[in-house]
């Protein structure tokens, strides 16, 4: 017989998720101009590698 998985998320894992909660149900939109998009291009390890350069050319 299978066990029920008991793992439970580290402190870190739950604040986390609870600030993805809060991000995704609209809690800091009211903070930003209405400008500032609201849907993105779903991350990918092309658009990190990208970020990624381009953090790089302004640390410069």
């Amino acid at each position: 017989m299978f066990e029920p998985e008991t793992r439970t998320l580290s402190p870190i894992s739950n604040e986390l998720a609870e600030l993805d909660a809060v991000v995704h149900s609209g809690g800091f939109w009211r903070l930003v101009p209405e400008a500032v998009p609201r849907v993105y291009a779903p991350v990918t390890p092309q658009l990190l590698r990208r970020v990624e350069q381009g953090l790089k050319r302004v640390a410069r």
